[in-house]
């Protein structure tokens, strides 16, 4: 462990995210101890993916210098949440995670702000895509009328805006837009890789008028859906 503290703290912050940027790139993000083996077609394990994190500290030992594009985007990744901490910060908004972040940025490496700063590239990724959604579903606050009559069902086309998973329930919500001004919702429970199918595509549904509503977080007329069906994706 002594020796893996020295090499950390060879290495800024800055540096560690530049490399689990470039990790990201590579293989998306995998946990810290979920590595997994891949497989070819007749059941021989041809390579092992490590963790992220883990790439990374091996990446440090070996000295990898990383790239000036990765560097600039470590930089900007840093500067974005630095100032979203700082805002958060004055109103004591930060959550445990957060917290977790804005130290790894400043203090010395170690094996655990490692790992913390392995997950940034994934955190940004979401992060991003959240924004998106809350800007498309602002742009429908003021277009967004309900849909159909109660208790009617209805195939129609919607275009998916966002899959999220809620995990206290195990279900997603899936948010979606129909005629690109009305905001349509629906709960899914039967799907587990459903966002690589769903997200961000035009598809069909079958599904029942459940209820008319005006959202919590959008304050736009919503309609939700249930006894779906996905016809087409």
């Amino acid at each position: 462990m002594a020796k893996k503290k020295s090499i950390l703290a060879t290495v800024t912050p800055e540096t560690v995210l530049a490399l689990a940027v470039e990790v990201y790139k590579d293989q998306g993000f995998v946990r810290s101890g979920d590595g997994y083996y891949k497989y070819d077609d007749e059941g021989n394990h041809t390579a092992y993916i490590s963790d992220n994190k883990s790439r990374v500290i091996k990446m440090i030992e070996e000295e990898v210098t990383p790239t000036p594009e990765n560097v600039e985007e470590a930089k900007s990744i840093m500067e974005k949440f630095n100032g979203k901490f700082m805002l958060k910060k004055l109103t004591d908004g930060l959550s445990s995670f957060e917290k977790s972040v804005a130290e790894a940025f400043e203090k010395e490496p170690t094996t655990f702000t490692v790992a913390v700063i392995a997950s940034i590239p994934h955190m940004n990724v979401v992060d991003t895509k959240r924004q998106e959604v809350t800007d498309r579903l602002e742009e429908y606050r003021f277009t967004s009328e309900y849909f159909g009559e109660l208790k009617s069902r209805y195939d129609i086309l919607v275009e998916v805006l966002d899959v999220k998973y809620i995990q206290s329930s195990a279900v997603y919500m899936i948010t979606t837009v129909h005629n690109n001004k009305d905001i349509i919702k629906f709960w899914w429970r039967d799907q587990p890789d459903l966002t690589d199918i769903i997200d961000g595509r035009v598809i069909k549904v079958r599904g029942t008028v459940n209820r008319h509503e005006v959202g919590k977080y959008t304050n736009a007329k919503e309609t939700m859906l249930n006894r779906v069906k996905i016809l087409s994706a």
